[in-house]
């Protein structure tokens, strides 16, 4: 990243770059989480259909696309920062903005 002589100007294109990144990041750990959790209740569904009432698989489906989203915006977040601190200069320091996404 080139510098700009704006401190102001300069942070608001990191910030943006950063949540670019981190969007990036958030979509793919989202696609597969979703894919593993439709696979694993897929699974369930196979399995124990008969044992198990229906509701019992909306409530895991829905705690397992909870703890993806979860999941997804903590390593989305890590791994945008990461890509960021390569970007920059080594003199560079860069506090990411406070939103998730």
């Amino acid at each position: 990243m080139q510098r700009v002589k704006d401190p102001a100007l300069e942070q608001k294109l990191r910030d943006t770059r950063f949540e670019e990144l981190q969007s990036r990041h958030a979509y793919r750990y989202l696609f597969h989480g979703c894919v593993a959790v439709t696979s694993v209740l897929a699974l369930l569904l196979a399995l124990f259909k008969e044992d198990w009432p229906g509701a019992v698989f909306l409530v895991l489906s829905a705690a397992g696309l909870t703890l993806v989203c979860t999941v997804s915006i903590y390593l989305s977040r890590r791994c945008a920062f990461e890509d960021m601190r390569a970007e920059l200069p080594h003199d560079a320091d860069y506090i990411p903005p406070d939103s998730l996404l």
